[in-house]
């Protein structure tokens, strides 16, 4: 001790040292523990955050509601923290034990919301976000987790392509804001942007994926969905359609706790194909016979085959799906592992999704001020695929085209042929197509504290696809049999890598409260894959490219990279008047060196009405104005070389050579979209009544698309910046705790939005899809159907009538067409109600949708007046057949007498609701399951898609099933079905 004091004396340098060290020789490290429950029913509350104020030493409550801490000193104070629950402090007084009991706090909202490079209070947000909480997803059946948006964010549309396994989904927030370029938003997994598009290089119509679906749900924290220029403008460039912020979950401080979750079910299609049986398509076919002055084609009808070929594919399919955690942590690490198996049955055979997949988050403080961590996902999933979806040589179209009156095989035991398309069965057993994923997307990151409110985050993230995609035609298929057998196979890789660093201060001095941030981003990204093909194989037993007579070779590569520096400062006055402005700078490889700069900002400005000191109406807790304007950006709409004049190898009789392949544009620059948003909170009744209601303008100005050039240049366009498109709407959501009793709760979610876009700006009027049955020009929506408008039916002839568009006294189907409908809806949304009674919890979620059209592009194909040529519809028993007859089917003939037309009767109102999930749960008490090491137990049994409403008579008014969803939408051509899902699950807690 002389040694140290003589220390002492040394200059006033020393001083602090001596300070610190006399300090620990005499601190004695106090062991405190206690429990936390809840004032209202006593349940023990997990995870509350136990703080020694004014210090970062602190823990969580376990799944029994203790907690353990060591604190410096027998003084103090114990500073208790809790979503939905009144913040409580404690003196320590020299205590060891503590029983805490905490009162909920009804007016509080919740603690924070994930917002671009941060979280905020939701109280003092200016920005239009909608939240989706793990407990709102939870055990919910679907392979992909932007399903899991549906019908739960107001003003984000998700509908599902198909009911293909992994399937492709629609995702639009606040509409699209795009004509040439994706209207996707941008996925954000724990601060990792993502590659979120179709990575499928094998073409099989419309039968597209999700890369989103190599997530586990069950990993899911919370979902954020950021939908004005405020929330997204941090994200610059590539933020004009939203942005979906994805926090998993991880480890908190506590005793390690083991969950572990599974559900098994059986999934049937929602509706099966609507087509006659044999004796019926007998008589039909007879019928036009007649009509035409010919003799009957079949002599007994009532005798003839019935073969019904769905029968053949369709199937009910298995689910499983298997979850287990490990979490928890002490002062210095917090863990989270999980695992996951999941397996899907389509319910079609030879379709099926296989997830297996594993996560690690980690998060470690060597010291107060430094803390480091790692998110990594390892995602492996293999999808077993059919040619289906806008495929008229698909599975599905053999369902619809083969006649009911022809066998499944033929009397030697092949399978029946018939014209251009493929036996069902055939399609199902002899083609081989198979996706294989291998998915690393990781991130590790180091975050330092300098002193209180100001702290550097830097971090390095990988996204890296390894897909490989092998296809097999054998002799007995139709693709297969012309070629002696056909095989491809594709080796795609796609590895994007971003670097970030975040410097981020926040300060409080009295009522004023400032948060800013700065920035940097670098990210690249490269995609490339080799193709091989062959032909002419020895025998269906040989199945790879090597036993191929024919055989030929391809690749292709691409690479973009984008450099970013951003900002952003949020000011706020005794929670009261609140200021936030971001902006943000892009520099992509995609446009020329004069353009390659974007910058992006915003503005956002609230005022907390309730906080002011002449506010003074009691049933109203909390109401808040906003408003923001912002500018987001989109390089989506070209291609990564789109800029430059390229070339590519163009031989010659066997010589070498080249030839120019796309003409450069130097001058190209980004989409831009401007957007305003009016928005209202307000919170009555203690809050028990929460409503949010947004108003919102996006205009997209110079819109990259392909604009007609003069011919002598070699090109017949030249993509330019060129076009204007905008989007309005309104949303509301509103969240009611009807009844909040102590064994008795119920909570009803609502929320419904409108959109409305026109197009109003283009270089010139084009068609596009099947039959140009879509229009785009100025002054119409997006998805405007361009049909042929049928009147009706001739009740003396039976012929179809149509409406003489121009107006010159006769009908002439070359200009006689007209917009006679859109596959935007009106309004959609979706109502959830959760109730709880005891240990009894019973919830049931609709989505809907109103006002949208849906062309049934099956009817068309399978009625006259349509382009029939085999199969007939059900509603071909509605066709006129005598005079007097009215009706919107015409007679029957034997020819397509109209089958170069597009009657607008096969336009039908697409409005739906859907019983999207309804289960029902019991919670077992934990009286019962203590005694056999649980800490909580739950079973379950749930639905999926079990009832729909709607006039719509095709198999599913959801599904679009063509992989154009930037132009096309609305339309149901061969598409499987969604299926519907029974199921039965346990959740358990150790």
């Amino acid at each position: 001790m002389k040694h140290f004091v003589q220390i002492c004396k040394r200059p006033l340098g020393w001083l602090m040292v001596c300070l610190l060290w006399a300090n620990t020789l005499a601190a004695q490290d106090q062991a405190l523990s206690g429990k936390v429950t809840a004032q209202e029913d006593g349940i023990e509350l997990i995870g509350v955050n136990v703080i020694l104020k004014g210090t970062t030493i602190g823990t969580v409550t376990d799944v029994n509601g203790e907690f353990q801490l060591n604190v410096p000193s027998a003084e103090g104070t114990l500073l208790f923290t809790y979503i939905g629950f009144q913040s409580q402090e404690v003196a320590i007084d020299g205590k060891s034990t503590f029983n805490i009991t905490m009162a909920t706090d009804s007016k509080q909202l919740s603690e924070v919301v994930v917002t671009g490079y941060g979280e905020q209070d939701r109280k003092t947000l200016t920005s239009a976000i909608s939240s989706v909480s793990a407990e709102e997803i939870e055990n919910i059946p679907v392979a992909s987790s932007d399903q899991l948006l549906q019908g739960r964010a107001s003003g984000v549309q998700v509908s599902s392509n198909s009911g293909s396994p992994g399937g492709g989904v629609f995702v639009r927030v606040r509409g699209s804001s795009s004509i040439n370029g994706s209207s996707d938003p941008l996925y954000v997994v724990d601060g990792i942007p993502i590659q979120a598009n179709n990575l499928s290089e094998i073409d099989l119509g419309g039968n597209t994926t999700s890369p989103i679906a190599d997530i586990n749900p069950a990993d899911i924290e919370s979902i954020e969905i950021l939908k004005d220029a405020s929330a997204t403008a941090i994200y610059g460039a590539r933020a004009a359609n939203g942005v979906v912020l994805i926090t998993t979950k991880r480890g908190a401080r506590g005793q390690a706790k083991v969950s572990l979750g599974a559900y098994f079910g059986g999934q049937e299609a929602s509706k099966k194909p609507g087509v006659v049986d044999g004796p019926t398509f007998e008589m039909l076919t007879n019928e036009a016979a007649v009509n035409n002055g010919k003799a009957p084609v079949y002599s007994n009808p009532e005798d003839a085959v019935d073969t019904n070929w769905g029968d053949a594919v369709f199937r009910n399919g298995a689910l499983r799906n298997i979850d287990l955690s490990v979490s928890g942590g002490t002062e210095k690490v917090q863990y989270l592992v999980s695992a996951n198996n999941f397996y899907q049955e389509g319910v079609m055979k030879g379709s099926d999704f296989t997830r297996n997949s594993g996560r690690v988050n980690l998060d470690f403080y060597p010291t107060n001020k430094l803390k480091v961590g790692t998110s990594i996902l390892y995602s492996r999933t293999d999808r077993s695929r059919l040619r289906n979806d806008d495929n008229i040589s698909g599975v599905l179209g053999g369902v619809f085209f083969f006649p009911p009156n022809l066998p499944y095989y033929q009397p030697d035991g092949s399978y029946t042929k018939y014209s251009i398309f493929e036996n069902p069965i055939a399609g199902v057993t002899e083609s081989e197509i198979s996706m294989l994923t291998n998915r690393f997307l990781g991130s590790v990151y180091g975050e330092y504290e300098f002193f209180p409110g100001l702290s550097l985050r830097s971090s390095f993230s990988v996204d890296y696809s390894n897909i490989e995609e092998n296809l097999y035609d054998n002799t007995f298929t139709n693709p297969g049999a012309g070629t002696n057998g056909s095989a491809r196979s594709i080796g795609s890789n796609d590895f994007n890598w971003i670097q970030e660093n975040v410097l981020s201060y926040q300060l409080t001095m009295g009522s004023h409260s400032i948060n800013a941030l700065v920035g940097t981003s670098l990210q690249e990204s490269t995609f490339s894959f080799t193709s091989a093909t062959g032909e002419q194989f020895p025998s269906n037993e040989f199945k790879k490219i090597v036993s191929a007579a024919v055989q030929r070779a391809s690749s292709e590569g691409t690479s973009w990279g984008i450099a970013s520096v951003f900002g952003r400062v949020g000011y706020d006055f005794k929670d009261r008047y609140l200021a936030t402005v971001n902006v943000r700078r892009d520099a992509s490889s995609r446009f020329g060196k004069e353009n390659q700069w974007g910058t992006f900002p915003s503005v956002a400005l609230g005022w907390v009405v309730s906080e002011e000191t002449f506010f003074d109406v009691p049933f109203i807790s909390n109401l808040k104005l906003r408003g923001s304007y912002g500018i987001t950006g989109n390089q989506s709409g070209i291609d990564d070389f789109q800029a430059f004049g390229l070339w590519e190898g163009a031989p010659y009789a066997d010589m070498p050579g080249i030839g120019p392949v796309q003409l450069g544009n130097p001058d190209l620059r980004w989409e831009t979209t401007k957007q305003t948003d009016i928005g209202l909170d307000i919170g009555l009744f203690e809050n028990a009544l929460n409503v949010t209601a947004d108003y919102y303008y996006k205009k997209t100005e110079d819109l990259l698309l392909a604009v007609p050039i003069p011919r002598s240049s070699g090109f017949p366009s030249l993509v330019q910046n060129f076009g204007e498109l905008e989007n309005q709407g309104i949303e509301l959501g509103i969240n009611a705790n009807i009844i909040q009793r102590e064994n008795l709760r119920w909570n009803l979610n609502f929320n419904i939005a409108t959109n409305k876009n026109k197009i109003l700006k283009l270089a010139a009027p084009f068609n596009i899809y099947n039959r140009d049955i879509f229009r785009y020009e100025e002054g119409n929506e997006l998805y405007s159907f361009y049909l042929h408008e049928q009147t009706g039916v001739d009740p003396e002839t039976g012929e179809p009538t149509f409406a003489d568009v121009n107006g010159d006294g006769e009908f002439d189907p070359n200009v006689d067409r007209k917009i006679v409908g859109t596959a935007n809806p009106d309004f959609f949304g979706g109502i959830t109600n959760t109730l709880n009674y005891g240990g009894f919890d019973l919830m049931f979620f609709f989505q809907y949708s109103y006002g949208n059209d849906q062309l049934n592009w099956n009817r068309f194909f399978l009625e006259h007046g349509g382009t029939r040529s085999s199969q007939f519809s059900t509603s071909q028993l509605d066709r006129w057949q005598e005079p007097g007859d009215v009706t919107m089917i015409p007679r029957m003939a034997a020819a397509n007498y109209a089958g170069n037309l597009r009657p607008s009767r096969f336009l039908e109102d697409g409005s739906y609701m859907r019983l999207k999930n309804i289960s029902l749960g019991y919670t077992l008490p934990r009286t019962f399951i203590s005694k056999i090491g649980m800490s909580a137990a739950r079973v379950y049994i749930s639905g999926q898609n079990l009832l729909t409403f709607t006039k719509y008579t095709g198999l599913d008014p959801e599904v679009t099933g063509t992989a154009d969803t930037n132009l096309t939408r609305g339309i149901e051509f061969f598409t499987m079905p969604q299926a519907r899902t029974i199921m039965a699950g346990f959740n358990v807690t150790f």
